[in-house]
């Protein structure tokens, strides 16, 4: 029987979250143990859209990754986002970046850019990964946590376990019992060519459509001239539906005249995948003795936009952080490890919990109709619009009534 692996700290699952974790320890001259159960590259159901905070992240992690990325050939650079109201009306957010020769955002195939991370973190001698790995127990044992495969094999005995492998609830559950499976929503996409309909700006494109609020269809295109295409709801609505979700993502194609036109001569590449979106739904313990959960594991997905790689990758990077400090003290329990949460919650915890808000917002059509439409036309409402996106301070405003108020007044 293979010997087990020597490592403090073991990451489980090699996507974003647990990749930038991997990458910030190589940093810190920290070594770990990378698992996951996929041999890499290996596809990943997602919109493909890489946002601002994964841009900024990247930058963070290494000022060279965003140049890298978009010399790479797989990343087609996006500077707008593009909203569509149920009442069809259009309002455009054109975003510059700081430095003038990168964009803002990137749509990049989720098989390429996780390998693209993974590809960074291997090239520090200090991360040991292992792909192919399926985890089946993970064992308190005096003070660490040992690691076993589906086989019975122990893989590795490690102080502290950076979970970033996902909401698998059987195994979350062995580190704490009390971890309760997340509120979700279902998304399915596609790969098409010959959508018409896109330009130089390459925007991302969010539609709210009624049949899906307070979530909706996107398309997102590549500067090959192809999209990925999809839709997203809340499982119970997708429940509900007398279609199944190929079937609506068809039907509302044909429904809608400004999609129908646009996809009057498409062809689907390969078939419709679909794929469960554990989202945010107020705080939960994400740190305990021996781990901290990462990524979708710690239910970090925003409740109204559905993006999580960024957010995924906030929490690998703090992760990192409090795991060096946890190794420098020699303490791996929870008296350690909290600083973690804390930490996440101070990060992230507002902006979360106002997508809550806004995803209760975006169930009245009205008001989608009336923010979208002013926008449509004026250029002090889009400003405003784009600075509180992109802005902690601005944010703000969405929680106070009178900014709806004085939207509809024209204020």
């Amino acid at each position: 029987m293979p010997t087990p692996f020597k490592s403090d700290i073991t990451i489980i699952g090699a996507g974003p979250a647990g990749v930038a974790s991997a990458i910030l320890l190589a940093k810190k001259g920290i070594p770990c143990l990378l698992i996951d159960k996929h041999q890499f590259p290996r596809a990943k159901i997602c919109g493909d859209g890489l946002s601002g905070k994964v841009v900024s992240m990247l930058d963070k992690i290494d000022p060279g990754y965003v140049s890298v990325l978009s010399h790479t050939g797989f990343a087609s650079p996006s500077r707008a986002v593009r909203f569509y109201s149920p009442g069809l009306k259009m309002m455009e957010l054109s975003f510059k970046s700081d430095r003038d020769a990168m964009p803002t955002g990137f749509v990049c195939k989720r098989i390429d850019f996780d390998n693209f991370l993974l590809e960074q973190a291997l090239s520090f001698s200090t991360v040991n990964f292992q792909p192919g790995i399926q985890i089946e127990k993970l064992i308190r044992n005096n003070g660490s946590i040992i690691i076993e495969n589906k086989d019975g094999r122990q893989i590795a005995n490690s102080k502290l376990v950076l979970f970033a492998a996902g909401t698998n609830s059987k195994l979350i559950r062995q580190l704490d019992p009390s971890y309760h499976t997340p509120s979700a929503g279902i998304g399915i996409r596609g790969y098409f060519e010959n959508v018409t309909g896109t330009d130089q700006q390459n925007a991302i494109e969010i539609h709210f459509l009624k049949e899906l609020l307070p979530w909706y269809f996107w398309i997102f295109p590549f500067l090959d001239s192809s999209v990925n295409a999809g839709l997203a709801l809340p499982m119970p609505m997708a429940r509900n539906n007398p279609l199944s979700l190929r079937e609506l993502f068809f039907h509302l194609i044909k429904k809608y005249p400004h999609l129908k036109e646009r996809f009057e001569n498409a062809t689907l590449s390969g078939r419709m995948e679909a794929g469960k979106l554990p989202y945010y739904s107020g705080p939960i313990r994400i740190a305990g003795d021996n781990y901290m959960l990462l990524g979708d594991a710690a239910q970090l997905i925003h409740p109204f936009t559905g993006e999580g790689i960024g957010n995924a990758m906030i929490s690998g990077y703090h992760a990192a952080e409090i795991a060096s400090d946890c190794l420098g003290y020699n303490n791996f329990t929870n008296l350690k490890t909290k600083n973690y949460q804390q930490l996440i919650y101070k990060k992230l915890g507002a902006e979360l919990d106002l997508g809550l808000k806004l995803q209760k917002l975006a169930r009245k059509q009205m008001l989608l109709n009336l923010v979208i439409g002013r926008a449509s036309h004026d250029e002090n409402t889009r400003r405003l619009i784009s600075e509180m996106l992109y802005s902690d301070k601005q944010k703000v405003k969405l929680n106070n009534p009178l900014f709806y108020l004085k939207m509809l007044l024209g204020l």
